[in-house]
């Protein structure tokens, strides 16, 4: 009977998280997508929100930048590392905070290891 007992809890404590996630999936799905872009703005390093508005504002699904093009648009030459490192520099990770400049706003990146340009593609 002991295990009728705590069964029963256990689905009284199911069904209470379950309408506390559908709560918070009717919420988000209220919220815009300009809210969520706006709040995902505030993720992007300072240094490289230039290429964040950039991304922002191209209609194009997938767009390739040359290194050139990129350094064009921030106002500065991208560090060495870029070059040296493409694959470690261009992975789209949270651990990077330049990285957040193309992920908030909606693209992944994508090196060209042979060539000095980048891939953004929409996610």
């Amino acid at each position: 009977m002991e295990y009728s007992r705590v069964i029963l809890e256990m689905l009284e404590r199911i069904s209470v998280l379950e309408g506390k996630v559908k709560e918070l999936e009717e919420k988000l799905a209220g919220t815009s997508a300009e809210q969520t872009q706006e709040r995902n703005t505030d993720k992007i390093s300072d240094k490289y929100r230039k290429l964040a508005e950039y991304l922002t504002t191209s209609s194009e699904k997938c767009i390739v930048l040359s290194y050139a093009q990129i350094e064009d648009i921030l106002g500065f030459s991208l560090p060495e590392t870029a070059r040296k490192y493409k694959p470690s520099f261009w992975a789209n990770t949270a651990t990077h905070s330049y990285s957040s400049s193309w992920m908030a706003v909606g693209y992944k990146a994508r090196v060209d290891k042979n060539r000095d340009c980048v891939t953004f593609e929409k996610k």
